[in-house]
């Protein structure tokens, strides 16, 4: 029985798009039948800053990838979707997740996400029906650590991303008690720290180690399963 699928991948700033290459190799020796489409949506080889920066730009693009998402699922309501973020690609998938209608995605992973430790993910996170997972590392200090303090992050802040320190959950509006609602959302987000045993993949706590089609096979391929809980 094959059942089918969708799997988007948005690669990292700069248009070496390494990952979405390694996960479509992974992917095909995989057998799942899934279509599989790599966003582009850089400047082009080299064009890092204007990725990062360019927000009008990645808006275009990330419109673009919402109506692919709906298209996809009118044309194939029972397919599962999965869209995965590479760096600078996570703003892409985030900003698309929070276009699109509830419970739309199975999965979405964040690699390396090149967005601040604050950023809200409770919109995004109505769009994904099991969950958002993301892959940080405390060691991938110069692209997520000093590169977007100096050159701010895909959501334009001068900080730290969350592919180094994780995500944190917001605060509460002030005077309000509880936010059952973002509690709900927030409880769908699961957060990957890089750990020594992932070396053996390639995947040494660096920026460009998630590309490693090991380490995409052993971690990310579980969570292209249907049915899968993912954790491997």
């Amino acid at each position: 029985h094959h059942c089918k699928g969708l799997v988007l991948v948005a690669d990292g700033v700069g248009g070496l798009d390494l990952c979405a290459t390694g996960l479509r190799f992974v992917l095909g020796a995989s057998g799942l039948p899934y279509a599989f489409h790599t966003i582009s949506w850089g400047h082009g080889l080299g064009r890092w800053y204007a990725d990062l920066t360019d927000v009008s730009h990645r808006d275009v693009k990330t419109a673009t990838v919402a109506e692919e998402i709906r298209r996809f699922r009118e044309a194939h309501p029972d397919d599962p979707i999965y869209l995965i973020g590479k760096s600078g690609g996570t703003a892409v998938v985030v900003k698309a997740l929070e276009q699109v209608e509830e419970n739309t995605v199975e999965r979405a992973i964040l690699l390396s996400p090149a967005l601040s430790p604050v950023y809200d993910l409770s919109q995004a996170l109505k769009a994904v029906s099991r969950e958002l997972v993301v892959f940080w590392s405390p060691l991938d200090m110069i692209v997520l650590g000093a590169g977007t303090r100096v050159f701010g992050t895909a959501d334009r802040v001068r900080t730290m991303s969350a592919g180094m320190v994780g995500f944190r959950r917001p605060a509460l509006v002030p005077g309000a008690t509880e936010d059952t609602g973002r509690d709900r959302q927030y409880a769908k987000l699961r957060q990957v720290r890089w750990t020594p045993k992932m070396a053996s993949t390639g995947y040494l706590g660096g920026h460009v180690g998630p590309d490693s089609p090991i380490f995409l096979k052993n971690y990310i391929l579980p969570l292209l399963m249907p049915e899968s809980d993912g954790k491997g």
